[in-house]
């Protein structure tokens, strides 16, 4: 009891600020300049993964750029195990914690878990409102079928029972716009909801390891060396998806490219400043907002790679990718294991 009462008491000393007329080893220079260096890497990454898909010129083998696709899925797998939750754990187990937080030693896997039950339930309701948007439509068309069929009774009842080309073409291309268009707008739907979520997780964590990097003071080049290489997976990984989007405007691309980009930057910033205004890691507010941040942001990846990218692309029901050849299959599995090696890798830093 008196061994516990000590180390009770050690920590709560280690929670409090105190003041030290010691040189801080705090580089302000270094914190500045990671700033625009992690803006660029960000930039290039998601830049790079979208004009090599999207632009004709630029256009690089789809094999390589499916192989990027899966790689980046990998990336975002490992962040969410590797990069969130483990942090997230040691955060909210922190002995600086009220007692109230340490009875409970799960707390991180079920913000992580009830994160993503509700990103299921958002995309499910995302659904819904789609559907329900689009079965009037459907109603229409089917209603048009309905009247086309009328037509071809018609024209097979004309000319002695003989139906005219004119009459064939006409049915032919009606029912092939209607079951091909309508599942084409339903999986793109799909794809960018899927597309949000991915870039919702990744701007909540890259705003975390911004903070993360802002506040670090001794360790803080091999941390930045790690979130060079972890930012530019990411930011892959981010491109990849986006650039699987069929119908989305400029404008759109443009906004979600700009919304990455800045997330990390911006972290770092508020880091800089909350560094020089007396902040302390082990305080209670601190441990509970990255701790709880890192456990959502955690479920939302995990989330959304193992559902969205991973299952939706290589699943029971990707037909395409079961009609691949057993090599491509091999390299695209194997382009996964390296994505999540990767940043299982860069964990040993970041």
């Amino acid at each position: 009891m008196l061994t516990r009462i000590n180390l009770r008491a050690t920590a709560n000393n280690d929670c409090i600020i105190t003041d030290d007329d010691g040189e801080d080893p705090y580089n302000l220079d270094l914190h500045i300049v990671s700033v625009f260096v992690l803006l660029v890497v960000s930039l290039l990454g998601t830049v790079f993964s979208i004009i090599t898909t999207r632009i004709k010129r630029l256009r690089i083998n789809p094999i390589i750029i499916e192989t990027g696709k899966f790689f980046g899925s990998g990336v975002v797998l490992a962040t969410g195990f590797i990069h969130m939750l483990p942090p997230a754990m040691e955060a909210l187990t922190h002995p600086c914690l009220p007692d109230s937080w340490n009875v409970y030693s799960a707390y991180a896997g079920l913000f992580a878990m009830l994160a993503a039950l509700v990103m299921q339930f958002i995309e499910f309701s995302a659904h819904e409102r789609y559907q329900s948007r689009v079965q009037p439509i459907l109603k229409n068309r089917n209603d048009e079928s309905n009247n086309q069929e009328n037509i071809e009774i018609d024209c097979s009842a004309s000319q002695n029972g003989t139906k005219s080309a004119q009459c064939d073409n006409t049915s032919d291309h009606h029912h092939h716009h209607h079951h091909h268009g309508a599942a084409f707008h339903d999986d793109n739907q799909s794809k960018k909801i899927s597309t949000y979520l991915l870039e919702f997780g990744i701007a909540l964590h890259s705003i975390l390891i911004g903070l993360t990097l802002g506040t670090t003071t001794e360790s803080f080049v091999a941390l930045f060396i790690a979130l060079v290489f972890h930012q530019f997976f990411e930011a892959i990984a981010l491109g990849a998806q986006i650039s699987r989007l069929n119908r989305i405007s400029l404008l759109s691309i443009i906004l979600m490219v700009v919304f990455f980009v800045l997330t990390t930057p911006i972290g770092i910033a508020i880091g800089i400043g909350i560094h020089y205004t007396a902040y302390n890691p082990d305080s209670v507010a601190a441990l509970l907002t990255n701790g709880i941040l890192d456990s959502v942001s955690g479920g939302i990846l995990i989330y959304v790679a193992l559902v969205n990218l991973i299952t939706a692309e290589m699943g029971p029901g990707a037909r395409s990718f079961h009609s691949l050849s057993k090599r491509l299959k091999l390299l695209y599995f194997v382009s996964l294991y390296a994505g999540v090696a990767a940043m299982a890798v860069v964990g040993r830093w970041a």
